[in-house]
């Protein structure tokens, strides 16, 4: 069985984040886009067949043009091999070689998605082309109900995002006192944390809140003494303020698998957020802060509560390492490979 996985990394992903880390723990697998392919159409004319399409039926760009260039021809030089085909993003990069499936019997096409479901909806309110998916791979078990429904398939599976637990580890030596984390961006509830900092900072007076984001959201963190911000970290400096965070500090809107609630389990730190999506799923079992959407008293009392708590601020850290022991890459892709296996025609 041939394994191609057609993969799409966020600019704002860390080398050692995001989903397309699978491919590292996959083994023999066939990589697309590749170093070694070159296109055989101008870059002009990719993005005119991309802007000239409907991305209500998904996202598709010039890469996208290119990355279909090239499974096609894949496929076409291995007719007669048993193929799994998963495209780690399935939100993108699906349209002609999915149409033309029929092409290649050997073929399994399958897709893991990662945003919510009314995102999904509303950003993708035809599914013609995701409906010629063989199966496909939920990444928070609040999707697969939809899923199944949105797409008409019953072959849909739960199985979790993955960390690198050896390279997003904890270091004690480093911990500094009363320092909140912030990561990320994406379905970020700024307003509520807005609303907290400086709640806390009156209880905590020696409060540091740490916020990494993408440059372009600066605007939406209200300033205050007590806030740094910081944009275009490599991964050392990432790594490093998780290791040096007292708690992760993250309202949220919505989820499914969060990178940043993963990394910071992963490197020991207990967990306020809010209790929405796949959060629960994922931190299950380790005692860390959930709060109600929408319900501020109850993320600023757990801060509160936790910062000024040695013990509990230990134990509910040991408690989050040990779960996200559990979605180690290592062992999600046991999982996956698995999945690949029930689905080869």
């Amino acid at each position: 069985m041939k394994k191609i996985v057609i993969s799409h990394r966020s600019i704002h992903h860390s080398g050692y984040s995001g989903y397309s880390r699978l491919i590292d723990f996959l083994g023999d697998t066939i990589k697309i886009p590749s170093e070694e392919f070159t296109t055989i159409i101008p870059y002009r004319v990719s993005k005119f067949i991309a802007s000239n399409l409907d991305q209500k039926k998904g996202i598709y760009n010039s890469d996208s043009v290119e990355k279909e260039i090239e499974l096609f021809s894949l496929l076409k030089n291995h007719k007669n091999e048993k193929k799994v085909i998963h495209y780690l993003n399935a939100e993108r990069d699906i349209r002609f070689v999915v149409n033309k499936k029929r092409m290649f019997n050997n073929s399994s096409f399958i897709g893991t998605f990662h945003k919510p479901n009314e995102v999904l909806e509303k950003q993708t309110p035809s599914s013609k082309y995701l409906k010629k998916l063989d199966g496909a791979i939920c990444v928070g078990p609040n999707q697969v109900d939809f899923i199944k429904n949105w797409l008409h398939m019953d072959n849909v599976k739960f199985i979790p995002h993955g960390i690198d637990t050896k390279f997003f580890k904890p270091n004690l030596n480093k911990r500094e006192e009363n320092t909140l984390l912030f990561v990320g961006q994406h379905l970020r509830d700024f307003k509520s944390f807005n609303y907290c900092i400086p709640k806390i900072a009156e209880k905590i007076p020696s409060l540091k809140v740490n916020v990494i984001l993408h440059r372009s959201y600066k605007k939406y963190i209200a300033p205050h003494k007590a806030i740094n911000v910081f944009s275009n970290l490599n991964d050392m400096e990432l790594k490093e303020h998780y290791q040096i965070a007292s708690a992760l500090f993250l309202p949220m809107l919505n989820s499914t698998a969060c990178n940043s609630i993963l990394e910071a389990m992963s490197c020991g730190l207990p967990v306020i957020t809010t209790g929405v999506g796949g959060n629960s799923s994922y931190l299950k079992g380790t005692n860390n802060v959930l709060a109600p959407l929408n319900n501020k008293d109850i993320l600023i009392d757990a801060a509160i509560e936790l910062l000024k708590n040695e013990d509990t601020l230990f134990d509910n850290g040991k408690l989050s390492r040990e779960k996200a022991l559990k979605y180690d890459w290592g062992k999600i892709a046991v999982q996956i490979e698995k999945f690949y296996k029930s689905n080869v025609r």
